[in-house]
């Protein structure tokens, strides 16, 4: 079957060939029958097919035209599936896509837009079941202290909970990855730290690790400088509570740490 499709270099397309690999990818959705499924990047339709066997109402977006055109042949007549040629990239999900579950097998080079489209619209989703680098996946739920861990990390801890599931050997896609595959799963919760400005926040912990070895006085530098904050009266308020971030490097912080410490900060502005 993948050679219905040539699978083109310059879209990072990799796609999975075994129908085990995908029913189990599809599974970790739970009951999905009646639910709205985002699919990213369906390809030649390996996960779509199981989605569809599970009875969801499934939403396709692929920017590969040659891929629409396969799909709507595939699965014609299938009145579950709507099949958009579209960049997932450029949808704001609304009021309207409420509840919404998230699959795809997304390229390496456009992981980290696609964590962000999802955090961006994270209000009008339950979770997402993605397959991405191993290596990635390993960033997303490091922990402190490790050269992993950083703003992908803390961020995905902001908005929900994520796991790695399962690893997914090479040989399982058309063409072989140079690297293994991990299928992770991030449940949002929109309860969680609802009160905190995450937006602020992130961008707080973004410049925090501009410059990650350095300790937070210097890499925050430019952000003390940007909100007139002064590192004087920081350093004061900070020793007030035993507290010495500003002597630690960004990767020694927990996101209990960055929500304490963002909260001092901006206190100062």
């Amino acid at each position: 079957m993948s050679d219905k499709i040539k699978p083109l270099k310059y879209l990072g397309q990799n796609f999975l060939c075994s129908p085990q690999i995908a029913k189990k990818i599809v599974k970790l959705l739970g009951n999905i029958e009646g639910k709205n499924i985002y699919e990213i990047g369906p390809g030649m339709g390996a996960l779509t097919t199981h989605i569809i066997n599970e009875g969801a109402n499934l939403t396709c977006f692929d920017i590969d035209l040659r891929s629409i055109d396969y799909l709507k042949q595939k699965f014609y007549n299938i009145p579950n599936i709507q099949i958009i040629h579209s960049d997932i990239r450029n949808i704001n999900l609304s009021e309207e896509n409420k509840n919404i579950s998230v699959i795809g097998n997304i390229p390496y080079n456009i992981t980290g837009d696609i964590l962000y489209w999802l955090i961006n619209n994270s209000d009008n989703i339950d979770c997402a079941v993605l397959t991405i680098q191993k290596e990635v996946a390993k960033r997303w739920i490091a922990k402190e202290n490790t050269k992993e861990y950083g703003i992908s990390t803390l961020a995905l801890k902001l908005y929900g909970n994520t796991k790695i599931c399962f690893n997914i050997s090479p040989n399982s896609f058309h063409p072989k990855p140079k690297v293994t595959s991990s299928v992770v799963l991030i449940k949002f919760d929109k309860e969680l730290y609802k009160d905190i400005n995450k937006e602020a926040l992130l961008k707080f912990i973004k410049s925090a690790f501009n410059m990650r070895r350095k300790v937070l006085s210097n890499s925050l530098n430019n952000y003390f400088n940007l909100h007139n904050v002064d590192k004087n009266q920081l350093a004061i308020h900070l020793s007030n509570h035993n507290k010495n971030y500003l002597k630690m490097r960004a990767e020694q912080l927990t996101l209990q740490d960055y929500i304490f410490f963002f909260d001092i900060v901006s206190k100062l502005f």
